[in-house]
């Protein structure tokens, strides 16, 4: 769940869900803008069918997700083949994180937000590594580094933190040292 690591001044712990949203947000922003996304072929493509709706959300957003690594082609009134898929997205859970996408994407429709914003913000956090799952030395730090390449390290896209610091003063006094 947490990435602990020793600094100067005591503890940073990172909460490896958000800092890995964080990454994913701000790389959704700059692929509508500038470089998409890499997306992995499918060996098997996906068919999909969706409500009505979430259908109509997915038509009008299809060139951005396109932008995000899903290649997708229409196939019927409310069915698509997933051909694609982000590289970032671990392959086998293409549906669940499409509609996920989708339905996340839904209870923010009507914030007032730009529909690249939350559709950024719908991706990254159901695309991002979940909570608890592990993770090895080398991911660790490779997500630490990407999270201090982003434009804004500190709070994921919906404002949550994502380092809390514990001082070395605040370890003492938990520890009765002082």
């Amino acid at each position: 769940r947490y990435i602990v690591s020793q600094i100067k001044s005591g503890l940073a712990i990172i909460d490896q869900h958000v800092a890995h949203e964080r990454i994913l947000y701000e790389r959704a922003l700059d692929a509508f803008e500038h470089n998409p996304i890499f997306s992995q072929q499918l060996l098997f493509p996906q068919t999909i069918e969706f409500s009505p709706e979430d259908f109509a959300i997915i038509e009008k957003h299809v060139s951005l997700m396109e932008k995000l690594g899903f290649v997708v082609e229409v196939f019927g009134k409310r069915t698509l083949v997933v051909e694609a898929v982000p590289a970032d997205v671990r392959l086998g859970n293409e549906q669940k994180i499409l509609t996920e996408i989708i339905r996340e994407y839904k209870e923010h429709e009507h914030d007032a937000m730009d529909p690249r914003d939350n559709l950024a913000k719908s991706f990254a956090c159901k695309s991002a590594i979940k909570s608890g799952d592990p993770l090895n030395v080398d991911e660790m730090n490779g997500l630490i580094d990407q999270l201090f390449a982003c434009k804004f390290p500190y709070v994921c896209p919906h404002g949550r933190p994502i380092i809390i610091q514990l001082t070395l003063d605040e370890l003492d006094k938990r520890f009765m040292r002082t």
